[in-house]
């Protein structure tokens, strides 16, 4: 593989991965209007999407670094796992694209980190309101019986354990 080769062909995946960074940006943003919604059904949607990003994500970033590291391998690069600003400064003036890509990308995984984190910051906030209002409501039900049956037979109401007590 040449150079060249090499380049083109990470150029390929830094393509496909900006693709679904671009598609992962505007999930999150999707996912943040839903949860404002308070819409589930958009929200398992979502969710099943965003699993299925993060497994070609997955497969696109070995792609990348088995590419990247034989173009690294090629420049003399001996590094176990070469950034790609290294590869482009052993490149030299000759991958402008490269650089452009690796910019684009560093860009949209920051967007997305900020968005990941918007939206964490939503749902922990939505959470705290549903366990406030459930300490309300539980606050609300009387934590004595408030139908009590009374009890003839001998001295002690019913009460827990009674019945095993009775019966045994």
């Amino acid at each position: 593989m040449k150079h060249e080769d090499g380049t083109e062909r990470l150029l390929t995946i830094l393509a496909a991965e900006e693709r679904i960074y671009v598609e992962l940006r505007d999930l999150l943003q999707r996912e943040r209007e839903l949860m404002v919604a308070l819409d589930a059904e958009g929200l398992e949607e979502v969710a099943r999407r965003k699993a299925e990003l993060a497994d070609e994500g997955r497969l696109v970033e070995e792609s990348r670094i088995e590419v990247a590291g034989r173009l690294a391998r090629q420049l003399g690069i001996r590094e176990e796992r070469p950034t790609l600003s290294r590869i482009c400064e052993a490149l030299g003036g000759g991958c402008a694209a490269l650089q452009a890509a690796h910019t684009r990308l560093v860009v949209l995984v920051s967007v997305v980190r900020e968005l990941l984190d918007a939206n964490l910051a939503l749902a922990g906030e939505h959470l705290g309101q549903i366990r406030g209002t459930l300490r309300l409501l539980g606050g609300l039900v009387p934590s004595e019986a408030v139908y009590e049956r009374s009890v003839s037979h001998g001295d002690a109401p019913l009460g827990v354990g009674r019945l095993v007590r009775r019966t045994a």
